[in-house]
């Protein structure tokens, strides 16, 4: 992640508000348990929207916060930041899909990779003399993994709210949409979804979003994210190596993926007419299908 000095206090303040967020609604009565979900998604949830719209429109500084230092680890790089440097932000609306100018929506799709679809909520933030906008993705599940958003539509550090219903409470993790993949890409029926995981989220903030003395540290290991990078850059090289493990497998798993076979035949059918085939004809095949790719 490269900023530049006001995207970093701006991102600062978004590290500081979200684990905020996230501990209020974590620990106080939150009402979330209350809301009728309608599908394993919540981009089809309107409840869940309007429910965070209005929180989010109260909840919208960090004045009560009680941290007093944020730390910013990139690799090898440390960052301290004082978060009374941070109090000047405040979301000063939060706007729904159905809210977003034209010009609003002309920024989101130039900061996407194909066609443009609303985000879940829009955040006007103010640092007292310029105006900054940020995307938030809402997700939410019954049980932990859910197909992610389409692959070309993925932010890698568009904010997340994670909503987990159990039967008991509802729970809620915050971060970054790249934390919460998991690195599983199902079969794309259309276009690729890579999978995201609650748990994944938590395991994230568990192991690199720590609080101690009144200091909130963040790490970001680039290493760490060089898979899941790769999987939204370019997937279908990621959905190929996979494939690939599968054909060089000499063990059957249980309860294997249902196209596993498909892939092994089509393997044996290309095997079988590489065999037929002259050196010239195996050249202008490669050559053919390096063309073909887009």
């Amino acid at each position: 992640m490269i900023f530049t000095p006001k995207e970093s206090l701006l991102n600062s303040f978004l590290m500081v508000y979200f684990y905020t967020i996230e501990n209020i609604l974590n620990h106080s009565p939150n009402r979330l348990s209350d809301l009728k979900f309608q599908s394993e998604e919540a981009n089809t949830d309107e409840h869940l929207k309007i429910y965070f719209h209005d929180f989010l429109s109260t909840h919208c500084d960090i004045l009560e916060s009680k941290l007093k230092h944020l730390i910013i680890k990139i690799d090898t790089e440390e960052h301290l930041i004082d978060i009374e440097s941070l109090k000047k932000y405040k979301i000063i609306d939060v706007l729904l899909p159905e809210q977003l100018t034209f010009e609003q929506k002309k920024r989101i799709s130039e900061s996407k990779k194909s066609f443009y679809t609303n985000p879940d909520l829009y955040l006007k933030i103010t640092d007292g003399i310029n105006i900054y906008f940020e995307s938030v993705e809402l997700k939410s599940t019954k049980d932990d993994t859910i197909p992610g958003s389409s692959i070309q539509q993925v932010s890698p550090y568009e904010w997340v709210i994670f909503i987990k219903r159990g039967k008991e409470k509802v729970t809620v993790a915050t971060g970054f949409y790249i934390n919460t993949i998991t690195e599983k890409l199902p079969f794309p029926d259309r276009s690729p979804r890579p999978q995201v995981g609650f748990k994944t989220l938590l395991a994230w903030n568990k192991e690199y979003r720590k609080v101690e003395n009144d200091t909130l540290t963040i790490e970001s290991i680039t290493d760490i994210n060089k898979d899941k990078i790769k999987l939204l850059t370019d997937w279908q090289d990621y959905l190929s190596s996979e494939w690939l493990e599968i054909i060089l497998s000499v063990d059957k798993k249980k309860n294997e993926k249902w196209f596993n076979n498909t892939i092994r035949k089509l393997a044996l059918k290309l095997l079988e007419h590489n065999d037929r085939m002259t050196e010239n004809e195996k050249e202008t095949l490669r050559y053919n299908l390096l063309k073909l790719i887009e």
